[in-house]
């Protein structure tokens, strides 16, 4: 399964139909890209009545607490069921939010081996240049990864993978179960530093969106770029 027209509206419709039924809303839009063993599922217009007097009174830390353990609750429900639209096991599940604009971003990592397409770049963007890039947000949010790959699953949405990037301090507190507070911590500080350090220069896209989580565990990251369509 690697970038199946059908697959897509597939996934598009489950996941609308999926958080309508989980939190009685419905994204304005839910565009699915697709390239194994990646599923970047970009969601836009979605907000819980409740989450906007939070949001405009600033309390965004809170509601992505809440977010989060509302997803983790119905986690088991989206394997099962993105599991049998790709006919691929799901081996895990990634999300990050931009509340300000009302926009979300679904992970999903299928047990299926990568699609050599997304390794290789457009002729008119350089992978050193990017991976240069960020390596420098990566030692200023933390330490350089040991390893980063990056994939490109359209034209427009680009998934960055880092590995080996925790520091001691963050090791002691993933063993003393301090798992959802390091991630909420580290998301703001994280995209402070995506919007210092530009990337829209050596992408050769306008960025619309830029979203990352971890896998703490594992000592590893996401990082995914929403980029606008190229003019003809």
């Amino acid at each position: 399964m690697t970038n199946d027209k059908t697959v897509q509206m597939e996934i598009e419709d489950f996941i609308s139909s999926f958080l309508q039924r989980q939190f009685g809303e419905t994204p304005l839009s839910v565009d699915a890209a697709i390239r194994n063993p990646f599923i970047a599922i970009h969601l836009m217009g979605f907000l819980l009545p409740g989450e906007k007097n939070l949001i405009k009174r600033k309390e965004l830390k809170r509601v992505g607490q809440t977010r989060d353990l509302l997803l983790n609750g119905v986690k088991p429900e989206m394997f099962q069921e993105l599991a049998a639209i790709t006919g691929c096991g799901v081996k895990e599940i990634y999300a990050d939010w931009n509340f300000e604009k009302e926009s979300g971003l679904l992970i999903v990592v299928l047990d299926t081996e990568v699609d050599p397409a997304s390794l290789i770049y457009p002729n008119d963007v350089s992978k050193e240049a990017i991976h240069e890039i960020v390596i420098r947000i990566s030692k200023i949010a933390q330490k350089a990864p040991e390893t980063i790959e990056s994939y490109w699953l359209d034209d427009t949405v680009l998934l960055i993978e880092r590995r080996g990037l925790m520091v001691e301090i963050e090791k002691e507190l993933i063993k003393n179960g301090v798992v959802e507070e390091l991630r909420l911590a580290k998301r703001p500080l994280e995209h402070r530093v995506l919007d210092f350090l530009k990337l829209e220069p050596v992408v050769k896209h306008e960025i619309s969106d830029i979203f990352v989580d971890w896998n703490f565990e594992e000592d590893k990251a996401y990082m995914v770029l929403i980029m606008e369509a190229k003019l003809n």
